[in-house]
């Protein structure tokens, strides 16, 4: 690779390109990525519809697994001294009594824990360093079309031009409009799980040790399991007086889904079944938006065509139900900036990551599958099969796969889920 005057490390230039990249995207996706590669002397455009970002119902943590994704592409410690706070334990609860407190950073291999944000504002400080690195950012801009081509373009609003890239990269979401018209086939899941979530302001903390001998000043993701109800509440403190709690049930326990302030009662109701306190309700308010969606996978084999490649929730969308969607996409980022780094041919480092991202990909779709079967599913024979799990779980802890702390690493073959069904 050529070095710029600067010092920095310059990537070979498409043929008359106007620039290296073009993201069409600039939330978590599109704006780590482009200060993975603008910090390497790329030319990068954003294009971001949005002028500012909206509080909505997304993903707010960060795995284990994620935040050492996050620290490859060099933007944990800028979210952790700008907006974010460490979770570094995990507590579980089931039918109202604790099962378990873990210390992630002394369990998980890489030594990571849980992040947690607000997502608007983690979205604004990732752009704002990406725009700093050196990336051209057009806010309150529409991608209109993308067009392939061995320079494929993008076009913006009614420019029949369009500007061109060595490479396209769609990261604007599950519904992603362009996707849809380069003819991208999306294919997805049965619905089963759907996932409701609200903000809690007040002076409560939903990070709070919840048992005794709790670590001094430490925080940590609670999650409470009701097998007999169907239900799973996972509550986590986002900022200051700022908390999101999640219920995840499965589609058949509620004859309708929750959503706006009508509902809210309802929601509270549901929370406290599954074991989440009631002083958290007393000194609290739900603040912002108040909905439920359903959480089948939905995704694109082989996110890569023609110089134009998926990334993030355009490229695939696991159920949220198990918070691991922004890890998920930092691990899609991470990939195709090593591909994209290690060959100068970018069609080819492209491809290389679709293979990249459908491997790990198929890992997370087979375990969260394993894990809604086994905690979901409704019925005698389910009950006993969660039964006979349960029991064998607690003589032998690694029948379970560590998604947690490994993620898409976790053992997801025959013989793992043999395991985890108590099959063998």
């Amino acid at each position: 690779m050529a070095e710029r005057k600067d010092g920095r490390t310059l990537l070979p230039n498409g043929a008359g390109a106007d620039y290296d990249l073009i993201i069409v995207g600039g939330g978590l996706a599109g704006s780590s990525l482009a200060i993975a590669l603008a910090g390497r002397g790329a030319r990068v455009l954003i294009v971001e519809q949005q002028d500012e970002f909206r509080d909505r119902i997304r993903g707010e943590v960060l795995m284990p697994w994620g935040s050492l994704e996050a620290q490859r592409l060099g933007i944990y410690a800028l979210l952790l001294g700008s907006c974010a706070t460490e979770a570094a334990y995990y507590s579980r609860f089931r039918d109202g009594s604790l099962q378990a407190v873990r210390d992630l950073i002394a369990t998980t291999p890489s030594r990571t824990c849980c992040m947690t944000f607000p997502h608007p504002q983690m979205q604004t400080v990732l752009l704002k360093h990406a725009e700093n690195l050196g990336t051209e950012v057009k806010r309150g801009s529409v991608a209109s079309a993308v067009t392939f081509g061995d320079v494929p373009r993008v076009h913006i609003g009614s420019d029949a031009k369009g500007l061109s890239a060595r490479l396209v990269v769609l990261a604007d979401g599950k519904d992603s409009r362009l996707r849809s018209l380069l003819g991208f086939e999306v294919r997805h899941d049965p619905e089963q799980l759907i996932t409701a979530g609200m903000i809690l302001e007040g002076d409560v903390d939903c990070s709070e040790f919840l048992a005794s001998n709790a670590p001094p000043r430490a925080n940590t993701i609670n999650l409470f399991y009701d097998p007999r109800g169907g239900r799973m509440a996972i509550a986590m403190k986002i900022a200051p007086g700022r908390n999101r709690i999640y219920l995840i049930h499965h589609k058949d326990v509620l004859p309708k889904r929750l959503s706006g302030r009508h509902s809210v009662e309802e929601m509270i109701r549901q929370l406290h079944a599954t074991g989440a306190p009631g002083h958290w309700f007393d000194r609290a308010r739900q603040a912002g938006p108040f909905a439920s969606f359903d959480g089948s996978h939905r995704w694109v084999d082989r996110p890569c065509r023609d110089g134009v490649v998926l990334v993030g929730d355009t490229a695939a969308a696991t159920d949220p139900a198990w918070g691991r969607g922004l890890s998920r996409t930092l691990r899609d980022v991470r990939l195709l900036r090593d591909r994209l780094l290690e060959n100068p041919d970018w069609r080819s480092a492209a491809e290389a990551y679709a293979g990249d991202h459908d491997d790990f990909y198929g890992c997370m779709r087979r375990l969260e599958a394993m894990e809604t079967a086994l905690l979901f599913e409704r019925g005698e024979a389910a009950d006993r099969r969660r039964q006979h799990a349960f029991a064998l779980f607690a003589r032998d802890p690694t029948r379970v796969p560590d998604v947690v702390g490994l993620g898409p690493e976790a053992p997801s073959d025959d013989l793992a889920r043999a395991r985890y069904f108590g099959e063998i």
